[in-house]
C-alpha cells in the first residue's frame, strides 16, 4: 500500500513541477510558485514516508515510477491545452505546397529565394497554433517529402493575424 502511494504522490508531485516549469517559461510567476509550494510540501511527505520503510528498492521503483508517470500527463496535458503560436518555415521547390496550405486554410506570406547553388526555391512563413503543427506537417509532406521545415515558438505577437478571404 505504501509502495502505490508513494506512485501517487510523486506522481502529483512530477505533475505539478513540470506545470510550474511550464508556467514560469509564460511568466505567470505566482501560479508557479504556488504549485511549486505545493510540489515541496508532496515531495517532504514522499521523504518521510520513504525514511519510515525498510523496503528502499520498491520505494525507489515507486517514486521513479510516479516521476515517469508525472511528467508524461503534464506534457500531454500542456500540449493539448496549448495556445502558443509557432513561426514555421518551409523551404520547397514545389508550388503544390502553396496551394494546400491555402486548401486547409493556412496563411503565410511567400519569398521567392535562390539557394547557394543556383536552385529556385520558396520560403514560406506562417504562424500556426501549436495544435496544428502535425497536420501541417503532415500535408507539407504529402506534396514535397523533401521540403524543408523549420518549426519555432514566438514568444509574442503583436500585429500578425490577417483574415481569410473565401474571394480568389
Amino acid at each position: 500500500m505504501l509502495f502505490i502511494l508513494i506512485l501517487l504522490l510523486k506522481t502529483i508531485e512530477a505533475f505539478t513541477s513540470t506545470i510550474s516549469t511550464i508556467l514560469l517559461i509564460d511568466e505567470k510567476r505566482i501560479m508557479s510558485s504556488i504549485l511549486s509550494f505545493v510540489q515541496i510540501i508532496i515531495w517532504f511527505l514522499i521523504i518521510k514516508l520513504a525514511l519510515d520503510d525498510k523496503n528502499e528498492i520498491l520505494i525507489a521503483i515507486s517514486y521513479a515510477a510516479g516521476y515517469s508517470i508525472g511528467t508524461y500527463l503534464a506534457s500531454l496535458l500542456t500540449t493539448k491545452l496549448s495556445k502558443k503560436k509557432l513561426l514555421v518555415q518551409i523551404i520547397t521547390n514545389k508550388n503544390e505546397v502553396f496551394d494546400i496550405l491555402k486548401e486547409h486554410r493556412y496563411s503565410g506570406s511567400i519569398i521567392n529565394a535562390h539557394g547557394l547553388y543556383g536552385t529556385n526555391i520558396y520560403i514560406v512563413y506562417s504562424f500556426i497554433n501549436n495544435k496544428r503543427k502535425n497536420e501541417l506537417i503532415s500535408l507539407i509532406n504529402s506534396v514535397d517529402i523533401n521540403a524543408f521545415i523549420s518549426i519555432n515558438q514566438s514568444k509574442e505577437l503583436i500585429n500578425g493575424y490577417f483574415t481569410h478571404s473565401n474571394e480568389h
